[in-house]
């Protein structure tokens, strides 16, 4: 029986082509140190310190932890010159990225439906930011932050997708084996056969499928965003066939 349910965010609950939406990420990131730092040079060093948190292998360290070591290793200011600066990014700047992204109608209902059928909830979204800024891309989808059980961001998890890690800490945090957990995500590789190799069950939401690796999805269910709140309820209900 499924008792917790882990939600990827964005393209899942929140309308969002996470390629476009980081492009333009990064470069409002690099502008806003480009009177530091060479910005080309900055998003090297970004997007080398983000696939060290990615490959990381070392239960004892935080993603963030990860995250810092390498940024500041090639960083030419310390980091109390460049923290303010991150913090002032995300409180000023980010939410501005809010018009790269579309809101799902639905998805108020759909996390409505799955508190009142008793699950637990973890919103599991890979956890490569700071928790201001996935706090606030779950407004965008509208939704609140606090009616998750777990929202997992850099400053708390270990591991990121699609590492078995990820997803057995999360069952941890539940205190339940994997087959009771249910990832519901677009990411073929990151979400569902991620999740399924952690032996957890797979739901493949279909509106905004990602497949990139080109690989067969290992999804034991599978629907669009509009029929979430009927799927949530079968799955309550044991009404439910897999494939």
């Amino acid at each position: 029986m499924i008792k917790a349910i882990l939600f990827d965010l964005d393209g899942t609950l929140l309308g969002v082509d996470m390629d476009c939406f980081l492009r333009h990420y990064l470069n409002c990131l690099s502008r806003h140190f480009a009177h530091l730092m060479d910005p080309q040079e900055f998003v090297v060093n970004l997007l080398s310190a983000t696939q060290a948190m990615i490959t990381n292998d070392n239960p004892d360290l935080t993603n963030r932890e990860v995250f810092m070591a390498h940024f500041f290793r090639r960083m030419p200011h310390p980091p109390e010159k460049i923290l303010p600066l991150i913090e002032t990014f995300y409180a000023e700047i980010f939410p501005q990225l809010q018009e790269h992204v579309r809101p799902f109608p639905e998805v108020p209902s759909v996390l409505d439906t799955a508190v009142n059928l008793g699950f637990r909830l973890a919103l599991a979204t890979n956890p490569l930011f700071p928790a201001t800024a996935i706090n606030q891309r779950i407004r965008w989808a509208g939704l609140e932050p606090h009616r998750f059980d777990l929202v997992t961001s850099y400053e708390i998890m270990h591991y990121c997708k699609p590492h078995p890690g990820y997803f057995h800490e999360i069952a941890r945090f539940f205190g339940l084996p994997a087959q009771e957990c249910l990832m519901v995500g677009n990411d073929v590789d990151d979400d569902i056969n991620a999740a399924a190799r952690a032996g957890m069950k797979t739901l493949l939401v279909e509106d905004m499928a990602v497949n990139k690796s080109g690989s067969v999805p290992q999804a034991d269910y599978r629907c669009k965003v509009g029929d979430l709140c009927d799927f949530l309820v079968k799955l309550k209900n044991g009404g439910l066939q897999e494939g």
